[in-house]
């Protein structure tokens, strides 16, 4: 009698999805637009859909000095109705700037993006910004990253979240792929028995901070 293969596991997948060690210059996007930090908002937004890109390294000097994403332009520009031509880089980037290097695995990536509660990450190389990573990146090329990421918060909780317990992640922090857009997020909770992102719990009509 043929003794059947051992079924693999879900441990046993994770684990190996884990040991493929993908760094992220393999699966970064080398479009890195940089502008000064007295550029005008306006400026910075032409720049985004000219380039077709969700972030801008914002410069001082030559030295980088943060990042301004598309979410920074509409927490801080059109949600306060503020003027945008009146506002320069300066005033919404984000600082300090959180990075990796080239060779860091996306799986370490992704930890630094949910400790951070950030969603994209420039790579540094010998004080140059060579490209960025996104959690969009990753997840096209670790679909199982978002059961992992659970996985890790589990595991690393204190180190990560500072929580007491998973339960309480549960209840108020949960990161994996919003069952609307499909994107991931690292704020989905339950809403009507689907977990949602921040921005399709806005598109439901309702407040469910």
């Amino acid at each position: 009698m043929v003794d059947e293969p051992e079924r693999e596991t879900g441990t046993d997948i994770h684990n190996r999805e884990i040991e493929k060690e993908v760094s992220v210059a393999e699966v970064m996007n080398k479009t890195v637009i940089t502008m000064d930090i007295n550029t005008d908002i306006p400026a910075i937004a032409r720049e985004m859909v000219k380039h077709n890109v969700g972030s801008v390294i914002i410069t001082e000097n030559e030295k980088a000095m943060g990042i301004i994403t598309e979410r920074d332009l509409v927490r801080d520009i059109i949600a306060k109705d503020r003027k945008p031509s009146k506002v320069n880089a300066g005033k919404i980037l984000s600082t300090p700037l959180v990075t990796v290097e080239p060779e860091t695995s996306v799986i370490k990536a992704s930890e630094i993006m949910l400790k951070a509660n950030i969603k994209r990450l420039p790579v540094l190389e010998d004080s140059t910004i060579i490209g960025i990573i996104s959690h969009t990146d990753i997840l096209m090329v670790t679909p199982g990253l978002s059961t992992i990421l659970k996985d890790l918060i589990d595991m690393n909780r204190e180190a990560l979240l500072s929580s007491p317990s998973i339960e309480e992640i549960e209840e108020d922090y949960s990161a994996g792929i919003c069952e609307s857009c499909s994107y991931h997020s690292v704020d989905l909770k339950l809403v009507d028995g689907r977990y949602l992102c921040e921005n399709c719990r806005q598109a439901e009509g309702e407040d469910y901070e």
